[in-house]
């Protein structure tokens, strides 16, 4: 197994763990407050009442948000993370 293999199985078992789901869709979020736009990232969250493209973090969000300080590198890295998943990008 390759070193990326390696690793994608480390954060799949991570995010299984944390946020009940080995392959989230991503999407960017607000991690700090005063930003002109989101520079972070995190699982879409699964509650029906909750917009996919809210940026905004909430109680119902799985626990897994990361902040990248930058809404550049945020959106990189969803397009990255989405396409990784099983099937392609979201």
């Amino acid at each position: 197994m390759s070193r990326l293999d390696d690793t994608r199985r480390d954060a799949r078992e991570f995010l299984k763990l944390t946020c009940g789901d080995a392959w989230p869709e991503w999407r960017a979020v607000f991690t700090t407050d005063g930003t002109d736009g989101p520079t972070g990232i995190a699982p879409v969250c699964p509650d029906p009442e909750h917009e996919r493209g809210d940026g905004d973090l909430w109680a119902c969000c799985p626990e897994t948000a990361v902040e990248t300080e930058s809404n550049a590198l945020a959106e990189y890295l969803v397009a990255l993370l989405n396409a990784d998943r099983p099937g392609g990008a979201a």
